[in-house]
Order: C-alpha cells, then structure tokens, then sequence
C-alpha cells in the first residue's frame, strides 16, 4: 500500500537517557505531522506530547503520527515519534512533576485524537498470512 519504511533513533541524550536503537518502521498510513498533540485520558487527564530534538537540553520540534505494524501478521500499532532526542511529555497542566522524555508512544485508539485520525485514518486490518497448496 504505501511501501515506505522509515528509520528511526533516538541516541542516549538528556531527554531519554537510555536512548532507542535505530528502528525500521513499515508506515501503513498517511503521516500526520504536528508541533504538539494533545492526548486525553480516561480519567480526565490531558498530556501535551512534542516532539523535541536538538543539541544539550534540547528544544520542541515537530512530531510525527502514523499506523505501523512490528511483524507482518502483527496487529497495527498507532506510533508516534519525536526528534533525535524522541518526545517529551508535559503531563497534566496541574501537575507538579517534571516533564518525561520517552523514545517513542504507542497510543491506544481511544487516544487517537480526531484531527489526527482523519489525516492517519483507522487502524489496517492484519495481513493474513498466504497459504500456498503444493499438488
């Protein structure tokens, strides 16, 4: 379908220490591209997610969102991805606690918020493997 793989990593830096190896991602879908996202929870929660990127501390860049799949037969994970220093996550606007830096989300559809699912679109359904009959 759209036959594109993108490489992804995010070394060891002050937003995620411990880093991400390089990743090679299959895109299944558009990408939706955005300086910030803003994810609700369940319980009320809302999280502002960047994309941050840059030499030191780093600073906010643009983030990605797409659909991807680790295996073939794998269902779709929605993926979302930062700069080389991955994403940073305010957290809830009343929270005290700093910012997290995480390589990289996975977000549960029902966090998909909808102006990024109309651009990404629903979640491709599972490659069935291909069964070949020898006569």
């Amino acid at each position: 379908m759209w036959n594109v793989t993108l490489e992804y990593e995010v070394p060891p830096c002050a937003n995620v220490p411990q880093g991400l190896p390089r990743q090679f991602l299959e895109v299944l879908s558009p990408i939706w591209r955005g300086e910030s996202l803003r994810l609700e929870y369940p319980d009320g929660a809302v999280h502002l997610l960047q994309g941050w990127s840059g030499p030191g501390a780093g600073g906010p860049c643009p983030l990605q969102v797409f659909w991807t799949r680790h295996q073939p037969q794998a269902p779709a994970v929605c993926m979302a991805l930062g700069g080389d220093q991955g994403l940073r996550d305010s957290g809830p606007a009343d929270a005290d606690a700093a910012p997290q830096g995480h390589p990289f989300l996975a977000l549960a559809e029902s966090l998909i918020p909808p102006e990024v699912l109309a651009v990404i679109g629903p979640a491709p359904p599972v490659k069935k493997p291909e069964i070949r009959l020898l006569v």
